[in-house]
């Protein structure tokens, strides 16, 4: 019923171009055409021999998606979660989550005998941690926020088994070279992924972000994973203003 009364006083609209939608806090059908634009990001040498299945942008981070990614992450709008999970998952079902051969096509990942589906017993993402002061002040991580959800319907779990270990400055203004050597020894294993011992040891691993920049926070990430033994590494945000 309320739901009745704030759609009559307050029709809702998509947040790009204003005009009327069926649903609240998502597109219109016509922008959200535009919006999904999965793309492989341009990598440099370092982290090309990192990410063998590439670092993947669902978008471009601009207009209404920039917008709606900024008002879930800055200001706690978890309303908005569901036209965004619409988003994400529209992009995930265009990407080489699990399968292919290699640095053209995605993670690479056995093929079962019996049907030649694509197995994923052995894929599993990794959020980038936000730190534990900051997790505290915002109430969530993101990033979990945004894939777990379309992540399960493709089965492909989410684990937490990354913490931020050292509080850094905001890398809004930094250089390149500044935003790496602020996040140099900023992430460890989480204790639970420590204690396990050989938790991502073979794995095919993809790491999630809701934005990449420069890219510095998914290499630092990317270094711990591979000490930590995962097999092959995938990057995967939810818009970059890469393209």
């Amino acid at each position: 019923m309320l739901d009745w009364v704030l759609d009559l006083l307050f029709p809702p609209q998509c947040p790009a171009c204003g005009r009327y939608t069926e649903r609240r806090d998502t597109w219109c059908d016509s922008c959200f055409a535009g919006l999904v634009k999965p793309h492989r990001l341009p990598l440099d040498a370092e982290m090309y021999s990192l990410f063998d299945g590439g670092v993947w942008a669902l978008g471009v981070y601009e207009a209404g998606l920039r917008d709606m990614l900024r008002q879930l992450k800055y200001d706690g709008k978890k309303g908005l979660l569901p036209g965004l999970h619409r988003y994400m998952a529209a992009g995930l079902r265009q990407l080489p989550l699990a399968a292919g051969n290699g640095r053209q096509e995605g993670l690479r990942c056995n093929k079962s005998r019996a049907d030649g589906d694509v197995s994923r017993e052995n894929v599993l993402a990794v959020p980038v941690p936000l730190h534990p002061d900051r997790l505290k002040e915002r109430g969530f991580n993101q990033s979990e926020l945004l894939f777990r959800e379309p992540l399960a319907a493709l089965d492909i779990p989410l684990q937490g088994a990354l913490v931020r270990c050292r509080a850094t400055t905001p890398q809004f203004g930094l250089t390149a070279a500044e935003r790496r050597g602020n996040l140099q020894g900023a992430f460890a294993l989480a204790e639970e992924a420590t204690a396990a011992g050989d938790a991502l040891n073979g794995k095919k691993v993809i790491l999630v972000d809701d934005i990449m920049t420069t890219g510095a926070t998914l290499q630092e990430c990317a270094l711990v994973l591979k000490e930590a033994g995962a097999a092959s590494l995938m990057g995967i945000v939810a818009a970059s203003g890469r393209k």
